[in-house]
């Protein structure tokens, strides 16, 4: 992996985060050199954490297609494909089963051969995963999930949380946080966001892979600001527009049952929450923005300084939902803007936040080694079976998946949770409430 998997959500508003302490993509350089058969034999023991809920992890994928939207949208707007070619995504459900196993035995990132033997993809995914991609590819890095198994009988209808992913990631690097929110109940439904995504496989062999919108040489700085702008803002409604169809397609498959959809009717989607990571964190605002059929939204160090914590569109629509910012706390740090720009951004926040419903939440994370990248495997992958990077991200894993399983607890199973409804401010948590 390297400093492009997990970009700031900055780089899509303004410029690419030339601080990679600030972008979590960097990280100390093991004693142990990456070529050496030491390195080998550490990486080839890197294993997912054991999801501490009491239920097992089922996992199907679909393709779906949505005709109502071309396959890419740009500033300039050349598809990858051909003209009018319909959006299609894969879309995969992770579900409570009732056989759990300790063991981790269900592949990490399924195709990945298939993926790797694409041409364009081929540096890409190297790229993504640098030492750990063999592993990846051998099958030796496991996953929990089981493909296609029953779902668990009990309860009837599971709560549900649509995922998004970052820019230039995949719904398959945040495997940790999604089973263990599986085993406690809930269906997570992950889309592989189409040319956002490293790469996608597609069931007929197409592999799509990420496409960049080139800014053309010779603009202004004022102009180059722009189009970044307007990039960014088709990129978030593009990921909007991902989360809608997602949810509009579960409706549609939950309320007809059929046979080859094993959650039919066991989809609770009065219990709903849209959730994303970085520019994904944006997409699933943006959603939540437009739709009240979402009751709960999660953004995942997806704040966008210096200009605003959430996206901003012209039609002004706020949030009609709970709202949980996670993020991590970088006071202190050497910034990509000035000062004056971040207590700006500051103020924009707060403002932001006193316009959300009651049981809203900003919480800042710091602790030993957590970074952008903190929120997905990233960091656990990267250690490469170190034993103290191991454990220091395993730790920052359980905290973020606290706070996280907490608001969805509390917002979507009315449960009461001490960690938001009396939170004790802590060296690695700051806790603040709102709503109106």
């Amino acid at each position: 992996m390297n400093q492009k998997a997990f970009r700031c959500a900055l780089a899509l508003a303004t410029l690419a985060c030339p601080i990679p302490d600030i972008c979590g993509q960097a990280i100390a350089t093991p004693t142990v050199s990456q070529n050496s058969p030491t390195a080998d034999i550490r990486a080839s023991n890197v294993k997912l954490p054991n999801p501490s809920g009491p239920f097992g992890i089922g996992r199907v994928g679909y393709e779906w297609i949505d005709a109502s939207r071309p396959s890419a949208y740009s500033i300039d707007p050349v598809a990858p494909d051909a003209p009018n070619t319909p959006r299609a995504l894969m879309v995969y459900l992770w579900y409570p089963t009732s056989r759990k196993t300790s063991d981790s035995s269900g592949i990490y990132l399924p195709g990945a051969k298939q993926i790797d033997a694409n041409p364009e993809a081929h540096s890409l995914v190297r790229d993504e995963f640098g030492p750990i991609w063999p592993q990846i590819l051998n099958g030796q890095l496991k996953s929990h999930a089981e493909e296609n198994a029953p779902a668990a009988t009990s309860p009837r209808a599971f709560p549900v949380v649509i995922l998004s992913h970052g820019l230039g990631g995949s719904g398959f690097e945040y495997t940790s946080l999604i089973e263990d929110l599986v085993s406690h109940g809930y269906v997570v439904v992950a889309i592989e966001h189409t040319y956002t995504s490293f790469a996608v496989l597609f069931p007929d062999g197409k592999v799509a892979t990420q496409r960049n919108d080139p800014t053309p040489e010779g603009l202004s700085p004022e102009k180059r600001m722009q189009r970044m702008m307007a990039s960014a803002g088709l990129n978030f409604a593009q990921g909007a527009g991902d989360v809608l169809f997602v949810l509009n397609e579960l409706t549609t498959l939950n309320s007809k049952g059929r046979k080859d959809f094993p959650l039919g009717g066991r989809l609770d989607l009065s219990r709903l929450a849209a959730m994303g990571h970085s520019a994904g964190g944006s997409y699933a605002a943006r959603a939540c923005q437009l739709d009240a059929r979402f009751r709960a939204c999660i953004s995942l160090d997806g704040e966008l300084p210096p200009i605003s914590a959430f996206p901003e569109f012209p039609d002004k629509k706020r949030f009609q939902q709970p709202v949980l910012l996670l993020e991590v706390e970088h006071t202190g740090e050497r910034m990509p803007f000035s000062p004056e720009q971040y207590n700006d951004f500051l103020k924009t926040k707060d403002t932001e936040f006193k316009l959300c419903p009651l049981g809203s939440y900003d919480v800042l994370l710091k602790s030993a080694g957590l970074l952008h990248g903190s929120f997905s495997d990233y960091r656990l992958l990267a250690a490469s079976g170190h034993q103290s990077e191991t454990e220091q991200a395993l730790h920052n894993l359980r905290l973020i998946e606290s706070y996280t399983r907490a608001f969805l607890d509390k917002t979507l199973k009315k449960e009461k949770e001490p960690l938001l409804d009396a939170p004790v401010q802590s060296s690695e948590a700051k806790v603040k409430k709102y709503g109106r």
